[in-house]
């Protein structure tokens, strides 16, 4: 019947026993989702397109940073960050400073981005709290398991892919809140 519940959804999501359920396109399906009700709640409360607000979030993390470290944790091309942080700069929420003696800049969040970005930061745990509404505490350990293997899997599966074009990951840069902890 194509009005029930099983029969409006995919073959995939279907399938028994469960283990035997494609679990990628179901990713892909929340992931999309989340993006879908993230990015206007940016646009409409801190004025931020969605990929300004992805680099506002990167940027006032990680700052200060150069155009390539920027590259490498957004996967974004150079060129299209080059003119996402000069908007962002031109708004007066980034400022590309000098490095003393090397080529290339800093990019850092200005006092006003700073602001920006925790209410990014802000929000994001206000779209988390609305994502996991009405589930157990032991639902999410077990998730955050799920999930840790899960991503080990698909790295496993994308080193040994010879097509796939290996980037390396960054180290981690330290974030201004460990930096301000180390301090304290």
């Amino acid at each position: 019947m194509a009005g029930d519940k099983e029969g409006s959804r995919f073959w995939f999501e279907r399938e028994q026993p469960l283990h035997r359920r494609l679990q990628a396109p179901r990713m892909f399906k929340i992931l999309s989702m989340i993006r879908r009700f993230a990015a206007p709640q940016a646009r409409r409360e801190l004025g931020l397109s969605d990929f300004e607000w992805r680099v506002m979030a990167q940027v006032g993390d990680r700052a200060p940073m150069s155009l390539n470290e920027l590259a490498a944790v957004s996967r974004h091309d150079k060129g299209q960050l080059s003119r996402g942080v000069k908007r962002l700069v031109e708004a007066g929420l980034l400022v590309r400073e000098n490095r003393r003696g090397e080529r290339g800049v800093f990019i850092s969040p200005t006092a006003e981005g700073r602001v920006v970005f925790d209410q990014l930061v802000q929000l994001a745990y206000k779209q988390n709290d609305a994502l996991i509404q009405g589930l157990t505490a032991e639902e999410l350990r077990v998730f955050s398991i799920v999930l840790d293997k899960l991503e080990a899997n698909a790295l496993t599966l994308l080193a040994a892919e010879p097509d796939a074009r290996v980037e390396p990951e960054p180290a981690p840069a330290p974030t201004r809140r460990a930096t301000a902890a180390k301090a304290g």
